[in-house]
């Protein structure tokens, strides 16, 4: 395995919002398009977001926190590419995520795990949320506010 490194990122280059688009595009997050001006404007608009990139400078992991800046925080949009999980990439993500967080004294953390990795958060101490459900608006009933 090639070595990786873990950094805050605040904007992103032409080249890596192609990189994390094509990431999320694998994650199923998003579909590949030409228009990646809303990641980069979804980095800096995040408390904080963090990208692992590889010894040529290949952006391969990216997470980010979302939230009010003060005490509620939740990370999202954990991704690794295919080829390098396994490796400990996406767990150093949110460790990288969870101390910028705590060194901006928010003191709650949440997220909802994608089908198959709640293991995988558990691993790193969040729990389940016994009596809470998470809820989402569809893109169809979001159109009436519209």
């Amino acid at each position: 395995m090639n070595s990786y490194s873990v950094k805050t990122i605040k904007t992103l280059s032409a080249n890596e919002q192609h990189q994390l688009l094509e990431l999320f595009a694998e994650a199923d997050f998003a579909e590949f398009s030409e228009d990646t001006q809303w990641l980069a404007d979804a980095v800096s608009n995040s408390v904080t977001a963090a990208a692992a990139f590889d010894s040529k400078g290949n952006l391969i992991g990216f997470a980010r926190a979302l939230g009010d800046h003060v005490s509620d925080c939740y990370i999202q949009d954990v991704a690794v590419r295919k080829e390098f999980r396994g490796n400990g990439i996406g767990k150093a993500l949110v460790k990288h995520i969870l101390q910028v967080l705590a060194e901006k004294n928010i003191d709650w953390v949440g997220l909802i795990a994608t089908p198959g990795k709640a293991d995988f958060y558990r691993k790193l101490g969040f729990e389940i949320m016994p009596e809470h459900t998470p809820m989402r608006l569809s893109p169809e009933k979001y159109e009436k506010y519209n």
